[in-house]
This record gives C-alpha cells, structure tokens and sequence, in this order.
C-alpha cells in the first residue's frame, strides 16, 4: 500500500467513525502514526512523506484539512465560527492573521530589536512544541514554560545564549 492509499483509507475511516476520534486524538499525529507503522518508517519520516503527499495534491490536501476541521473543531465544538467558514474565507482570515503577525514582529524589531523578536519566536516554538508532544491546550503549554523558565535559570541562560549565537552568526 502506498502512502496516497493510507492517507485515503484513513480519511474516511475518519469522516466515517468520527465518534471514535472525538477524544483524546490528534488527527495529523494519527495519520502519521499510521504511515510510519505501515510503511515501516519512522514518524519524522512518516510526516516529511505527508506533508510532501498533500503539497503536491491539491484535492487530497483539500480532504485532509476537512477532516482535521471535522474532528479538531466540529465535533469537538471548538472555533464553530471559524470551522462554518466557506474555505477561500478560511484562507483569507488565516493569511490576514498571518500578516498581522509578521506585522507585530517587524514592529518588536524595530522598537525592541532583534533579541526580543528572536526571543519570542523561540518561546512559540517551545510552548508549541510543549502542546504538540504533551497533547495539551496552548495556553497551558505557554503557562507551563514560563513557569519553567522563572523556576530555572539554567534556561534562560540556554535562550540567551542561543539568541547571541543567532546573531553573530
């Protein structure tokens, strides 16, 4: 089986047993999960191949982010607003947030400087990546690192000199 035929079979596996996934499941970590198991890879592999999958297919990429929306807003009953949007809506609204952000960046930079841009980029990441690997809300994610960073030094200090090494480089 090839990975555009999981992708395939697990999308409506999804759409059809969504009862199944409403809790406890992340849908993209699902397919990854699914790839790597079936094609016998690893998960970073497994998502380098799904993300390239959906790049280059249009219609299945068109699929996978419904069904995303259907188990991670619809039947969960998150961003309703956002999920009852006509898709070039959601595109609009995604790429105006986008610009707003870079827009917020470009602003840090030129009243804060560089460090404090880096900075905050850093810090999405980790909360991010906290969020995604401990499967928790965000705003938990961010409260837990900030309680981290205040409790030990030692990672501010990391930060700090992960920022400098970005910029003498």
């Amino acid at each position: 089986m090839n990975v555009i035929d999981i992708i395939k079979r697990e999308i409506d596996e999804i759409a059809n047993n969504i009862e199944k996934y409403i809790d406890d499941y992340c849908i993209p970590c699902h397919f990854i999960t699914r790839i790597a198991r079936e094609l016998n890879i690893g998960e970073a592999d497994a998502a380098d191949l799904l993300s390239n999958t959906l790049h280059d297919d249009a219609i299945l990429s068109e699929k996978f982010i419904e069904v995303v929306e259907l188990v991670h807003m619809k039947a969960r009953m998150k961003a309703i607003n956002f999920y009852n949007r006509k898709r070039e809506d959601k595109d609009r609204y995604l790429s105006l947030y986008i610009k707003n952000a870079l827009d917020e960046l470009k602003y840090d930079i030129s009243n804060y400087g560089k460090e404090i841009a880096l900075r905050k980029l850093l810090l999405n990441h980790f909360s991010t990546y906290l969020a995604q690997t401990l499967g928790i809300d965000l705003h938990l994610a961010t409260e837990e690192l900030y309680y981290l960073l205040r409790k030990e030094k030692e990672l501010e200090d990391l930060i700090s000199e992960f920022i400098n090494r970005l910029n003498n480089d």
